[in-house]
């Protein structure tokens, strides 16, 4: 054990050195390819390798946090932050860190490409920080601090126009954080500890009913403001679907993730009894959420928005799921949610792809893969996976968590096989207009396939979501 005594303390560190060295980094003469790139690739590398040693060493029967370590912050007053990591935010932090393998070859062709990987790097490891958080004080510093790259990624690398939607998100967001903050004062007003308040002790610490409406209303209005929840999906969605780079889309629709992991790590199951209606009241929010996205995304002709409506779909599928009185389906949504990351950034890279070839050679949609077999091969078999087709440790795992939502509610399991039935028809209709051969002739333009060595490197990552189909860590030596 003496060598993940500061594991997780490295794993936040690795890629924010990175992130300095790549700021401090000089472009080459030909201006194609950077420094910058090597070194994320080496750091991020370096961290799926103490992920790796971590799943060698973790314990699956254990409940609760392992590998805990604390640090003093501050003495005046008595500040200590503690890290600790358990099986189901490891598998988030390495599907995390594989997103960023496979993103970060085509940053390269960004308007940006210095700024967009230096701010990639930044915004995985303060990711890992909140991943890794143990204790309230330290979960609102990194819950709040993602907000600096979020923005910057947003504003330059995005490309918005609209400084209106911009002023919406960040004002969206940002008012979450400062509820965080204030309930952060007053959980360590009320009950001081010497040694910190860890996340687990707060559904432990004995307040007054009114202080428990405040703490807990507060948690889950923090939480769910990094969300996509109606009515106030807009302002998330159309900074969303207006993101022009792959790897600063995919970066973006990581903040709801932290949103699900959060009122996971909070363990609301465990909530007073006398905030409990909050969590039904969540639901009922959740649901019609869900509902409304995937109507939206099906008749939206955007296909980055039908992405986006798909991911928030399954986003909260994750949390409804995370909010059974049960610990028995965690793991089936760390799973669920380690294959649906990854199959989510090949399909949204090569339809980057797709999109610019047409618009460089100004080609109908309609048709546009019949004559590139490499890449509607991919795109066929990471949509299909998507949607729930046996290929991925997504089908088996989101079939558990499925039949566990519909014993505890029938009602509520059929709003989301509704809401999942629609996002999976908008992801299959923009399949099929991409295949459809009436509108491509012999001897029309057609778009350059994807090269041996691209295809290559996706179908090995399709190949291990094959071999991983029940149990994402078969395929990764856990």
């Amino acid at each position: 054990m003496e060598i993940t005594s500061h594991i997780l303390l490295i794993l936040m560190l690795v890629p924010f050195f990175g992130f300095l060295f790549v700021l401090m980094s000089q472009e080459d003469k030909q201006k194609k390819i950077y420094n910058g790139v090597a070194v994320a690739e080496f750091a991020v590398c370096c961290n799926i390798l103490l992920l790796g040693k971590l799943l060698t060493e973790i314990d699956l029967s254990q409940n609760g946090l392992q590998f805990l370590s604390s640090y003093n912050w501050l003495e005046q007053p008595h500040i200590k932050i503690s890290f600790g990591i358990d099986i189901f935010s490891l598998m988030i932090a390495l599907a995390i860190h594989l997103m960023l393998v496979i993103g970060l070859p085509f940053a390269k062709n960004s308007q940006h490409p210095k700024l967009l990987i230096s701010l990639s790097l930044l915004m995985i490891s303060l990711l890992t920080g909140f991943l890794i958080s143990a204790d309230i004080f330290s979960f609102y510093i990194f819950f709040t601090a993602m907000l600096f790259p979020l923005f910057v990624l947003i504003g330059t690398v995005g490309e918005i126009r609209k400084s209106s939607w911009m002023f919406r998100f960040f004002i969206y967001n940002f008012l979450g954080s400062i509820i965080l903050f204030l309930v952060v004062c007053t959980l360590y007003q009320y009950h001081p500890q010497t040694e910190g308040i860890l996340l687990e002790q707060v559904a432990k610490l004995r307040l007054p009913r009114i202080y428990e409406y405040w703490i807990w209303g507060g948690i889950f209005a923090a939480l769910l403001s990094r969300i996509p929840i109606w009515p106030f999906h807009y302002w998330i969605a159309s900074i969303t679907g207006a993101i022009q780079n792959p790897l600063a889309f995919l970066l973006v629709n990581l903040i709801p993730l932290t949103g699900v992991y959060g009122l996971v790590r909070f363990c609301p199951k465990t909530v007073p009894e006398s905030v409990s209606y909050m969590l039904t009241v969540l639901e009922i929010i959740a649901a019609i959420s869900m509902l409304f996205i995937a109507m939206i995304g099906l008749i939206n002709k955007d296909n980055r928005y039908k992405l986006f409506s798909f991911m928030t779909v399954y986003y909260i599928i994750f949390l409804l799921g995370a909010l059974l009185p049960t610990n028995r389906i965690l793991l089936n949504i760390g799973y669920s949610i380690f294959a649906f990351l990854i199959i989510i950034t090949v399909l949204e890279v090569l339809a980057d792809y797709i999109r610019e070839e047409q618009q460089r050679n100004n080609l109908n949609f309609y048709g546009i893969l019949c004559y590139s077999p490499r890449i509607a091969l991919l795109y066929s078999f990471f949509t299909l996976a998507a949607v729930g087709f046996p290929l991925s440790a997504l089908f088996i795992n989101n079939f558990v968590i499925l039949s566990y939502l519909f014993r505890y509610n029938f009602n509520l399991g059929l709003v989301i096989m509704i809401a999942i039935i629609v996002s999976s028809a908008s992801l299959l209709k923009e399949l099929y207009l991409l295949k459809d051969n009436r509108y491509v002739h012999s001897d029309s333009v057609c778009i350059s396939d994807i090269s041996r060595s691209v295809f290559i490197g996706l179908s090995s990552i399709g190949v291990l979501l094959l071999i991983s189909f029940f149990n994402p860590l078969l395929g990764i030596g856990g």
